[in-house]
């Protein structure tokens, strides 16, 4: 018994007891048993729909050439509808784009309508299953397909007693079949974000790497550029969606968004969200072998860069060092424009802290952080490299500041001793007899740093600010 049957039978059984003035006054209505019968007809349909197998395509394509089409049985027309999305052994393309795939549509572009509903969804599915690359090379056969789709669209609809949730989705949608298919979408998602769109679409099952998406996607990435600066702040969550729901273009969602950024006017305001998917998906840009950072231009990198070290400054002297002495902040953040790399050695009091803000900021930077070892718990050090300078200075008073020409750690080590960090016979600073020293931060210690800094060719390009310690703290982190 169909489920159609299934589902007038039950209707028939519930009027008998009911009246048309009190429906369901005397019976509560089958919830369950709805329910149940949705997800049985839903799994009629998973089934219906299901792709078969690669041996049955090529058995059918077999019989096609060997037989011709008037032999072909209603299931082997299912399968080839199929295999037009497909690249099967033996064809260097996929059948859509060959010269079977051109037989196979103008087949279907003769057939009549009690045989194209039975293949109308595996074609729909081969309309959308093929990449833009391929469109672009061979776009004839997949145009015809698309107007054999648009000729029955209206019949299959309107001759289906209760239409599948795909075919009210085409029909709701129809601009999907048409020459501007992603159009309307592109506003929606540029009013609700990718969420909607994805929702709207979902039952179309359409392939994470089909031309369908790569057109939305770039119609949205080409928007970015005309978008006023608050419009696309505003913008970036739902674009990070996309990328997170479309991970085929995080490439060029990462590299439009992070141009698109480093033009604005809040270039040097950390965007917490996007620096994160940047690390996630391409490394931390002070590496050299985080190749991804090589799809954008230098100056954007650089801004990437100067978020991680603001970031590890102020996490340093707010989050983990409230006794730092905060006039350090504001002496080495005047240098931002010319650090590229930094890193942060925590002590183990900070590495092991149960606060929520220092546990999110280690997962957040896993893999960035160096415990400190032979010190006090409580002291923290971080290292910048200013030019070709790698600089380090300490959390805790009472510790000098030293400067070296190479890295004075193991980068392969998860865990760094103060007395490598703290080595004056490697400091570039020198005394007057040419022994290194560590500088003190003793007295006017601001202006004897950049005299020190200056006699090794290092200049801030911004003056320092002097921020309170009130003020300070009420940053928001």
């Amino acid at each position: 018994m169909s489920i159609t049957a299934l589902q007038d039978r039950l209707n028939r059984s519930v009027r008998k007891f009911a009246d048309d003035d009190r429906v369901f006054d005397k019976f509560v209505k089958p919830h369950r048993l709805t329910k149940t019968l949705h997800l049985i007809e839903r799994r009629f349909d998973e089934i219906e729909n299901a792709q078969p197998v690669e041996e049955k395509l090529l058995k059918s394509l077999a019989k096609l050439e060997q037989k011709g089409a008037t032999n072909l049985s209603k299931r082997d027309w299912k399968n080839l509808s199929w295999a037009l999305s497909q690249k099967l052994l033996n064809y260097e393309e996929k059948i859509l784009f060959t010269f079977v795939g051109t037989q196979l549509v103008e087949q279907f572009n003769q057939m009549h309508f009690e045989r194209i509903k039975t293949v109308y969804f595996p074609l729909l599915y081969s309309y959308f299953a093929v990449e833009k690359s391929e469109i672009d090379k061979r776009p004839n056969n997949w145009v015809a397909l698309r107007a054999i789709l648009n000729t029955h669209r209206s019949t299959l609809f309107q001759n289906t007693p209760r239409p599948k949730q795909w075919l009210t989705t085409l029909s709701d949608y129809p601009e999907v079949l048409s020459n501007e298919p992603s159009k309307r979408f592109i506003q929606d998602f540029l009013h609700s974000g990718n969420n909607s769109v994805s929702t709207q679409l979902a039952s179309l099952n359409i392939a994470p790497n089909s031309w369908f998406w790569q057109s939305l996607i770039e119609a949205c990435i080409k928007s970015i550029k005309n978008m006023a600066e608050d419009d696309f702040i505003a913008m970036i969550p739902h674009f990070l969606r996309l990328q997170q729901q479309n991970q085929l273009y995080t490439t060029d969602i990462l590299k439009a968004l992070l141009e698109r950024y480093a033009s604005t006017s809040q270039r040097g305001l950390v965007h917490e969200d996007l620096k994160q998917v940047c690390l996630t998906h391409w490394g931390n840009p002070q590496y050299d072998a985080a190749a991804g950072w090589k799809n954008v231009s230098e100056s954007t990198k650089n801004m990437v860069i100067q978020w991680f070290v603001r970031a590890d400054l102020e996490a340093f002297f707010k989050l983990f060092s409230h006794t730092a002495d905060v006039h350090r902040f504001d002496y080495w953040i005047k240098f931002i424009d010319k650090i590229s790399f930094s890193q942060i050695f925590l002590g183990s009091a900070a590495w092991s802290s149960k606060n929520p803000e220092h546990k999110a900021f280690r997962e957040k930077n896993r893999g960035r952080l160096k415990e400190l070892v032979g010190s006090s718990p409580s002291n923290n050090a971080f290292l910048l490299k200013i030019d070709n300078v790698y600089i380090v200075d300490f959390s805790d008073t009472g510790n000098a500041c030293y400067g070296y020409s190479q890295l004075p750690f193991n980068t392969e080590r998860r865990s760094t001793s103060i007395s490598d960090l703290k080595n004056k016979q490697r400091s570039v600073f020198k005394n007057d007899y040419n022994e290194g020293i560590g500088l003190s931060h003793a007295g006017n210690w601001e202006k004897r740093f950049d005299e020190r800094l200056a006699e090794i060719g290092i200049f801030a390009n911004k003056e320092s600010k002097p921020t309170s310690r009130y003020a300070y703290q009420k940053r928001r982190y």
